[in-house]
This record gives C-alpha cells, sequence and structure tokens, in this order.
C-alpha cells in the first residue's frame, strides 16, 4: 500500500499544478475566460472523483490486512454524481461553462493519475 499511496500523492500533487495553470492562464488570457472556467470546473471534479476513488481502494487494501475491514463498493454512483453534477452546472450556466472544456478537466485527472499509478507500480 505504500506505493499505492506515493502514487496518490504524486497525483495530486500534479494535479493541484495543472489546476493552478489553468488558473494562471484564466487571468492571463481573458479572451479564453470560457474555456478555462470550464477546465478548472472539470479538473475540480476530476480531483474529487480522485479522491473517492483513492479512498475506496485504500479500504480494500486495508481489508486484505484486517479481515474485520469490510470494503462497501468502489463508490461508482457518486463518481458518477460528481461528473454528472459537473455537467449539469455547464448545462445550467452555458454563458459560464463549456461542457468540452468540463470533460477534458475530467479526464486529464483520470488519465493522469491512471499514468502515475502505472508508472509507480513497474
Amino acid at each position: 500500500m505504500e506505493t499505492f499511496a506515493l502514487a496518490m500523492r504524486k497525483t495530486f500533487r500534479y494535479s493541484f499544478y495543472i489546476l493552478a495553470l489553468f488558473a494562471i492562464l484564466l487571468v492571463l488570457l481573458p479572451d479564453y475566460q470560457i474555456l478555462f472556467q470550464s477546465l478548472l470546473l472539470g479538473v475540480g471534479a476530476g480531483i474529487v472523483n480522485t479522491l473517492v476513488l483513492a479512498s475506496k481502494v485504500w479500504i480494500v487494501g486495508q481489508s486484505g490486512d484486517n479481515p474485520a475491514v469490510r470494503p462497501k463498493g468502489t463508490g461508482t454512483m457518486l463518481r458518477m454524481m460528481i461528473a454528472g453534477l459537473a455537467a449539469y452546472a455547464t448545462f445550467l450556466f452555458p454563458h459560464i461553462f463549456a461542457l468540452a472544456g468540463v470533460l477534458i478537466g475530467l479526464f486529464l485527472i483520470q488519465g493522469l493519475s491512471y499514468l502515475i499509478v502505472y508508472r509507480n507500480l513497474k
């Protein structure tokens, strides 16, 4: 589980770097304000989704060491509801967010976490 914890620490560190980069670009490039606001929403939702998944995987890992710990699922419905809430906010406020940016932000963090975990398990 130490390898997994290290991978998740790196994932969250790089995710917050990406979040900060998009916030800086939002300030520096006001012409692309809608795109960067959408990316910020998507990355924020992606970070929450990764946090939920990491906590559930941690509990499953702990159940291997201690049989008294009972995992209760992988949080798929919660993660789908978070992504759905981000998409719903996009449709509620089309003048603030664009769906393409939100989806890119969501998948960017998931792809980043898969890449970092895969590289740490080698």
